[in-house]
């Protein structure tokens, strides 16, 4: 028989170990991100230019992809849909998310605000010219690559990094990725922790 003082200790022991690990994790979901400089930059909305750094002090999702795009794009904005509408207009108020179109040469600001108007007034769709584009895209690490497609009704397709990318209240790029399987209660808990760090 193990004694009751051996008992106690070993509750404590993981008490202690699941507090730790706790911070551990949350400590990670705002470390920033040191392999990729990320950066300010400007690109056109429907409603005129945007700028990163014009939601300082705010939480910025970010999400590059392409209104044709046929399962990955709709998925994902529709995941952030639903974290958005379950948010306290407090906590809204700190978080935007911007759609960067990794296809400028169809996706026009008119067609972005459209297409992101049907998600969430929070989500604001963006694009600008390619070389631009490629430039940003190069300084947050994220991937994308034209390809042919004669299966698809645009005769291409555009295969992309699919995780949505976390810049804090600072404009710095978080090394915690929203992955594409991460469901709405775990975004929602998440952007509630970042929304909670905003002065």
């Amino acid at each position: 028989m193990y004694s009751k003082k051996w008992h106690t200790n070993l509750i404590l022991t993981i008490a202690c170990l699941t507090v730790l690990t706790t911070t551990v994790a949350a400590d990670n979901l705002s470390a920033p991100d040191t392999r990729f400089p990320g950066g300010d930059f400007t690109l056109q909305s429907f409603h005129g230019p945007v700028s990163l750094k014009q939601y300082r002090g705010n939480v910025v999702l970010l999400f590059f992809g392409y209104t044709s795009c046929p399962d990955v794009c709709p998925m994902a904005l529709s995941i952030l849909s639903g974290a958005f509408s379950r948010l306290e207009p407090e906590e809204l108020g700190k978080i935007r998310a911007l759609f960067v179109s990794l296809d400028p040469d169809r996706d026009t600001p008119e067609l972005l605000g459209r297409y992101t108007g049907f998600f969430h007034p929070n989500i604001v769709g963006i694009t600008g010219e390619v070389d631009v584009i490629d430039q940003i895209v190069g300084n947050y690490g994220v991937v994308y690559k034209k390809k042919r497609n004669p299966d698809s009704p645009t005769g291409y397709s555009i295969s992309h990094t699919p995780d949505i990318l976390v810049v804090d209240g600072e404009g710095q790029l978080l090394k915690w990725r929203i992955e594409p399987a991460t469901s709405s209660e775990d975004i929602l808990a998440y952007l509630r922790r970042l929304s909670s760090l905003l002065q």
